[in-house]
């Protein structure tokens, strides 16, 4: 049996995935973490749904503890068989999950990236004796998976969201789509992310002793994120810039192969370098290298990496979609360019490359906006205040 190590109320997080998988969903949920641990807010747990751990199996990362444990999902869709199989598990694990609570003093529980399972919390916490605070965080993808849902699901989701705590979005463009989905009862409190800048600079240690310039993307390798544009942009101007390269870091997915397919395509393979699953810690150094940071995005909730170039200085450029321009203003904290324009994202690279004075301007005003209005202490702060039922600022 696992004994808490202090006194504190427990904050609960469930997440769907291991927090060893890179992504900007599982930083958010690290970093509130250790910033309740700093602040002495809460104690926070890490809950993994884990379907092959059928009894809690405890584990730490990085310091913080996590346990793996399956949730089984309460589906608005279910048949009679999987209905009865559900049931008969919520059985035998209700009273587990009860002690669970009650002996780790949970006051509040916050699932990262909304899954059905959401609906199986609100099950076992109506039946506790004493009912926990349910807030919802929703990232952006798993919004996709509803928009095209029947009237009925969105009405049990609705039905569900009235009874929770909260639903929290990283931005107010988010909040938008949240509100597309369920209705105007859904009203999502707008929490930015943010980022310790002054641990992040610090985990930069292995500068490579260079004499290009480098284009860096740090990001997925997957359609939304848009390297197939930035690749085209920079093919467009390569050879009027012989000293530039482009680096691309980010988790490996099924885009991979096709980016790689269109550099041998456009000739500019000895000029653009692949760095797939880069740790996170790791990812700074490729920062400090880096001349200009550049997100193409056709989807972008937030973008932390954009507060992480911030807290290098560097001259950014942006597509103007999701939550980038809440965190850019044009010619001031970065550049914005429509999505999908290579021509145009070419164009502005052009002229951040020409222009290294005025570049190199607007990167330390990106420095300072980031230091002042995003960080992780006042993301923290937001976030238990709405535990506590004090509504957040949106």
């Amino acid at each position: 049996m696992h004994t808490p190590s202090s006194k504190r109320p427990t904050y609960l997080f469930m997440l769907p995935w291991s927090l060893a998988h890179l992504g900007g969903v599982n930083q958010v949920v690290i970093n509130l973490a250790r910033e309740m641990v700093k602040a002495g807010s809460f104690e926070p747990i890490i809950l993994i749904n884990d379907w092959n751990a059928t009894t809690p199996k405890w584990e730490d990362f990085q310091g913080l503890r996590t346990v793996r444990w399956c949730i089984r999902a309460y589906g608005t869709r279910m048949r009679i068989k999987e209905r009865v199989g559900y049931l008969l598990w919520e059985q035998r694990f209700r009273p587990a999950f009860s002690r669970f609570c009650r002996e780790n003093q949970v006051a509040a529980i916050n699932m990262h990236y909304v899954e059905q399972s959401a609906f199986t919390l609100d099950r076992l916490i109506r039946k506790l004796d004493a009912p926990i605070p349910l807030i919802l965080s929703f990232h952006g993808a798993d919004l996709s998976h509803l928009r095209d849902s029947s009237l009925d699901v969105i009405a049990k989701w609705n039905s569900l969201l009235s009874r929770i705590k909260g639903i929290v979005v990283c931005s107010k463009d988010l909040g938008i789509k949240v509100t597309e989905i369920f209705g105007d009862a859904a009203i999502p409190h707008i929490i930015h992310n943010g980022l310790n800048v002054t641990d992040f600079v610090a985990m930069a240690n292995n500068t490579l002793p260079t004499t290009e310039r480098i284009i860096l993307n740090v990001a997925k390798f997957e359609d939304k994120k848009g390297q197939d544009i930035l690749i085209e942009a920079f093919a467009a101007i390569s050879n009027d810039y012989n000293d530039v390269s482009l680096y691309l870091v980010g988790a490996t997915d099924k885009a991979l192969a096709e980016l790689k397919r269109l550099c041998a395509n456009k000739a500019i393979q000895d000029r653009v370098h692949f760095f797939p699953d880069t740790p996170h810690h790791q990812v700074a150094d490729f920062f400090r290298q880096a001349a200009i940071f550049v997100l193409p995005s056709r989807q972008e909730p937030f973008g932390i990496v954009l507060l992480e170039a911030g807290a290098f200085a560097l001259p950014v450029i942006a597509t103007q979609v999701g939550g980038i321009p809440e965190i850019l203003t044009e010619g001031e904290t970065g550049h914005l360019v429509p999505p999908n324009n290579a021509s145009e994202l070419a164009q502005c690279l052009r002229s951040v490359l020409d222009n290294p004075s005025k570049a190199n301007d607007m990167g330390a005003r990106l420095h300072n906006h980031v230091i002042l209005n995003f960080t992780w202490t006042a993301t923290h702060n937001k976030y238990v205040a709405l535990a506590a039922s004090e509504a957040p600022d949106k």
